[in-house]
């Protein structure tokens, strides 16, 4: 539109420019014209008078053309063929409506004489029923500019709603796409482009959609495949809790043992984070300190050995909550389960203020600022997954001891 605008004004002028221009070019055919006519009847009859009428008159003689025009055209600067102008009103001492304007066009006839042809105007004729038609014809370039403008812009806009339909199509068939009509045939949206377009987003999908059935296959086999060994691990394990040991036997057994319950935390987790249906529809109210309390107990197998001691307290804003109790089982168990595994020796603080889980390990076997990444465990990773799907928060800070400050926060809380 904008270069249509520039393109529109500049035309404008070269139009308004031409229209003035053409009175210069008709005044010259007119004389010219004249001159010619003239000089083929005197070519018939020689006894043809000079042509003179109206506003026009004809010299054979340099010195019969007006003073006021001698004074400012020497004969040296009149040249046959081309025609002169004079506004004698732009010299004068004093403007006058009467104040003449001549056109001069001199010919050379065919018998070698030259005549020069002097068409007569005033100065006032500007207001003349001849110029005010000229002026009228001249502004109407403004509304043809307008005219032109109002039928570009209207045939633009057929075309940006040619070249946007398809566009929009595609973009309301890309949205309607779901794996119950990805096999349906892509439609036609017009242009190669977006056909191409089109195909390319229709191949993704069944790719990912291929890709998703394999995944929720995978995971229905494994949910039994992973569970049947640590169930058979966990019935071996019992039975030999009933069989007398000696000591090394009940250590090992204990090992077994414990590693087989962080297996099984571990695939609930996994097999929980591959499931479609939303984690957090179903809450339950939950007494968050006795549920924080009972997972500690559960991880105490892990401090087993280790000079570790852990501290839990509540304050009196932390009370009943309202979530869903597999997914803050899983959060809840690791972050303990990360800090018990990531301190050899130390002391694991859990606190829980206004509902706010802070969980804290620090080293004893670090001297000095040991504030480094020391890596997260995959623990933690399952806890930013969970937090992510259930809307729930959870920040991590390494200490200069060493150890790590998680501080998780539900999203009601």
């Amino acid at each position: 539109m904008l270069a249509l605008v520039i393109t529109l004004v500049i035309y404008t002028g070269v139009v308004n420019f031409y229209m003035l221009y053409g009175k210069w070019m008709v005044a010259s055919f007119q004389l010219q014209t004249i001159a010619e006519q003239y000089d083929e009847m005197l070519s018939n009859d020689p006894t043809t008078p000079l042509p003179n009428g109206f506003n026009i008159q004809t010299f054979t003689d340099y010195d019969a053309l007006p003073e006021l025009l001698r004074d400012r055209y020497k004969p040296n600067d009149i040249d046959p063929g081309e025609l002169y102008y004079l506004n004698t009103d732009k010299y004068a001492a004093q403007k006058d409506p009467d104040n003449p304007v001549f056109l001069v066009f001199p010919h050379i006839l065919a018998n070698g004489t030259q005549i020069l042809l002097l068409q007569t105007y005033h100065a006032g004729d500007e207001d003349s029923v001849y110029f005010a038609r000229l002026h009228k014809l001249a502004l109407l370039s403004i509304p043809f500019a307008l005219g032109v403008v109002a039928i570009f812009a209207y045939v633009l806009w057929l075309i940006g709603r040619r070249m946007t339909q398809p566009s929009e199509n595609l973009q309301s068939w890309a949205k309607t796409l779901s794996p119950e009509n990805l096999d349906q045939p892509v439609p036609d949206f017009g242009f190669t482009e977006l056909n191409d377009v089109a195909s390319e987003l229709h191949q993704s999908l069944v790719r990912v959609d291929r890709f998703v059935t394999r995944e929720r296959e995978f995971l229905r086999q494994a949910s039994h495949e992973l569970r049947t060994p640590v169930t058979i691990v966990s019935g071996n394990v019992e039975l030999l809790d009933k069989t007398p040991l000696n000591e090394i036997q009940v250590r090992l057994a204990a090992r077994i043992k414990r590693a087989n319950r962080n297996m099984q935390q571990l695939i609930e987790t996994l097999l929980w984070l591959g499931r479609e249906a939303t984690p957090n529809g179903i809450h339950e109210k939950i007494d968050y300190p006795a549920f924080v309390r009972e997972a500690i107990v559960d991880l105490a197998y892990l401090t087993d050995g280790k000079n570790l001691t852990c501290e839990f307290s509540a304050d009196l804003e932390s009370g009943e909550i309202k979530a869903s109790p597999a997914a803050l089982m899983i959060v809840v168990s690791n972050l303990i389960r990360n800090a018990f595994e990531h301190t050899p020796k130390g002391q694991v603080t859990v606190r829980l203020e206004a509902n706010k889980l802070i969980v804290e390990n620090n080293l004893m076997t670090c001297a000095g600022d040991c504030a480094r990444d020391q890596g997260e465990g995959i623990g933690l990773h399952l806890v930013r997954r969970i937090c992510e799907r259930c809307n729930w928060h959870c920040d991590t800070t390494f200490l200069a001891s060493g150890g790590m400050r998680a501080t998780f926060t539900l999203a009601d809380a």
